[in-house]
């Protein structure tokens, strides 16, 4: 739901730990008997969940779930170093 969140201090630990209790309570609130939580989202909407549970829609959340766990390594090396490169090129976050 919230990609890329740092996990290094334990009050990142505690954020994650809100957002899931936050979650929960929402399913709880809104699901349907015996209705999963993804199922619950699929029905409802992704942007209506996370309006439900205070989130701001960000573009790094993707529209749905990779069909395939399979994950091709070719040119791994290559596509390291252009990140790298890339990243190099950015300013530094304050």
């Amino acid at each position: 739901i919230v990609p890329f969140m740092k996990m290094e201090t334990d009050e990142d630990f505690e954020k994650i730990r809100e957002l899931a209790a936050t979650v929960i309570d929402f399913w709880a609130e809104n699901g349907l008997e015996h209705e999963r939580c993804g199922e619950m989202i699929e029905r409802i909407g992704l942007a209506n969940f996370l309006e439900g549970i205070g989130i701001e829609v960000d573009p790094n959340m993707i529209s749905h779930p990779r069909t395939s766990s399979y994950v091709r390594m070719d040119d791994w090396d290559q596509e390291a170093q252009k990140w790298i490169e890339r990243k190099g090129k950015q300013p530094e976050a304050a």
